[in-house]
């Protein structure tokens, strides 16, 4: 019995966490490690670095795993929504616009795409509407 309140307990302290606002530094790692797991090349890491995606099937995964680390994507249910408004709302006292924002870009997956290719399709959406709020983001720490 007392095994089983503490997994409860537990499982409610995970659920109920708060998302941890991700730095330059938390993305400079996750570029690292997906970068490995992709196989992506350092050529085209200098173009992601000037927000330059080509639609291709390494981008598309490499951006799922960035989405992934960052706790933003998840393959099966997709889009977390509050992660993208606090990740992309930080310092914004009235998240609302954002929240409209990402709403807008974070589908259901309605097309039944791939993974890679749903999240990339909602980054590209984000940058395209919000570049400067998504560079923002990843400055602000």
């Amino acid at each position: 019995m007392k095994v089983t309140a503490v997994l409860l307990l537990a499982l409610f302290a995970v659920a109920t966490a708060e998302y941890k606002i991700r730095t330059q530094e938390d993305l400079m790692k996750a570029r690292k490690e997906c970068m490995e797991a992709k196989k992506v090349t350092p050529e085209m890491i200098e173009k992601y670095k000037k927000f330059e995606f080509p639609d291709d099937e390494i981008t598309r995964c490499y951006i799922q795993c960035i989405f992934e680390k960052f706790e933003l994507f998840d393959a099966k249910d997709g889009f977390k929504n509050d992660n993208l408004v606090a990740q992309l709302g930080q310092g914004k006292e009235n998240k609302d616009e954002v929240k409209a924002d990402v709403e807008k870009c974070a589908d259901k997956n309605e097309q039944k795409s791939d993974s890679c290719s749903w999240a990339f399709r909602g980054f590209k959406c984000f940058i395209t509407k919000n570049l400067p709020l998504v560079m923002d983001s990843l400055k602000k720490n």
